[in-house]
């Protein structure tokens, strides 16, 4: 879930579409479904709300420049994030068509 700032001047959705370009190489190409939102401190102490939507987008491949590691969290690696991260995966589930989930969970496994 990439995250960071609004930069001044910038909208919401712009951010996210700037975020996931920096953080994964990823081109975000339609925003979907808003899931909610969730408090948190940075790694740099700092209160943070981090907003999250359902994405379609283009590129198969991550490239990260900010994170160590990352995972597409089906349902056998949902326990190893938050309880944030799974509240948030719930909605998901609860709001996204099976259809679309499905092709997700195979196209990035």
């Amino acid at each position: 879930m990439p995250s960071d700032g609004v930069e001044p001047g910038e909208g919401l959705l712009d951010a996210l579409g700037r975020e996931v370009a920096e953080e994964t190489g990823l081109t975000v190409t339609e925003v979907g479904t808003y899931l909610g939102h969730f408090d948190y401190r940075s790694g740099s102490g700092r209160r943070t709300r981090q907003y999250n939507f359902t994405t379609s987008v283009i590129g198969q491949t991550v490239t990260l420049s900010e994170h160590d590691a990352h995972m597409w969290a089906d349902y056998g690696q949902q326990a190893q994030v938050s309880g944030a991260v799974q509240a948030v995966l719930g909605i998901w589930r609860q709001t996204c068509p099976r259809q679309v989930r499905s092709q997700s969970t195979q196209r990035n496994a």
